[in-house]
C-alpha cells in the first residue's frame, strides 16, 4: 500500500511539473515573440494589449487554476486511499474538485475572449 501511494505521488509531481515547465516555456516563448515584434506593434498601435500578453496571461491563469485544484483533489484522493475513509463528504468533494477546472477554465477562456459580448463595460 505504502509503495503505491509513493509511486503515485512521484508520478504526479512529475507531470505537474512537466505541464508548469511546458506552460512556462510557452509564456516565455511568447514574451520573445512580443519583444522581437514590438517595432510593429508600436507602429500600429491599435492594441491596447497585445496579443502576446493577452495568451501569455491566459497560459498562466489555466496553469495555476489547473495545479490548485489538482492538489486540492490530490490531496482528498489521498486522504480517502491512505487512511481508507470512505466518509461521503469526502468522496463528494474530490468528486466536484475533479470537475471543477473543466468548468472553471470554460468560463475563465470565455471571460478572456475579446470577441465575448460585454454588457458590463
Amino acid at each position: 500500500m505504502a509503495a503505491f501511494m509513493y509511486f503515485w505521488s512521484i508520478s504526479d509531481a512529475v507531470f505537474l511539473t512537466l505541464m508548469v515547465w511546458s506552460s512556462g516555456s510557452m509564456v516565455l516563448l511568447l514574451l520573445r515573440h512580443r519583444q522581437r515584434v514590438q517595432h510593429i506593434h508600436s507602429a500600429t498601435g491599435h492594441h491596447r494589449c497585445p496579443l502576446e500578453t493577452r495568451a501569455a496571461h491566459n497560459i498562466l491563469m489555466l496553469v495555476v487554476t489547473f495545479v490548485i485544484f489538482y492538489l486540492l483533489n490530490s490531496i482528498f484522493s489521498f486522504r480517502i486511499s491512505a487512511f481508507l475513509d470512505s466518509c461521503l463528504w469526502l468522496i463528494q468533494t474530490s468528486s466536484v474538485l475533479a470537475s471543477c477546472f473543466p468548468t472553471d477554465s470554460t468560463f475563465q477562456l470565455l471571460l478572456m475572449d475579446p470577441r465575448t459580448p460585454r454588457f458590463c463595460s
